[in-house]
């Protein structure tokens, strides 16, 4: 019989998946993968006894941000008739009825076109259930057809 010679390791051998580890020093691992891991894993996991269901806000951005946090929050309204002015406004009073008239914010108005305007508003937040109010609250304008 003839004798099978042992196949040849490649030069580059690919590395196993059990080789990676997530404390990699800034490797080229995207923070979109390190964050599926994580996930997999549970370290985003609310405490167990907590409510985790459909009907739940806040318990990904809750495990994700360190609070209290700056938070950036982008709304587009239809502004016919150059109204981008009096929009912002009405953001910026849907943000202090939420956080107070004391609470600082940097708020950036930008013409999208000439029927629509875009408010962009850094403010700091306590908890994601205050992301989320401030979120209704700026649903709850009328203009408001965006917000992320």
């Amino acid at each position: 019989g003839a004798e099978e010679a042992e196949p040849e390791t490649p030069p580059e051998a690919p590395i196993s998946p059990a080789a990676v580890t997530m404390d990699d020093g800034g490797s080229d691992l995207t923070d979109r993968f390190k964050y599926k891991v994580h996930a997999l894993m549970g370290d985003y996991d609310p405490p167990s006894g907590t409510v985790d269901d459909e009907n739940q806000t806040g318990n990904i951005m809750g495990s994700l941000l360190q609070f209290p946090t700056e938070y950036a929050f982008s709304v587009v309204g239809k502004t016919p008739d150059a109204e981008g002015d009096k929009y912002a406004e009405a953001v910026k009073l849907a943000l202090v009825s939420v956080l107070g008239s004391e609470a600082p914010m940097e708020l950036r108005s930008v013409p999208r076109g000439t029927k629509f305007t875009r408010v962009s508003v850094k403010v700091e937040v306590e908890s994601a259930g205050m992301i989320t109010t401030i979120y209704d609250a700026l649903d709850a304008l009328e203009a408001t057809v965006m917000k992320f």
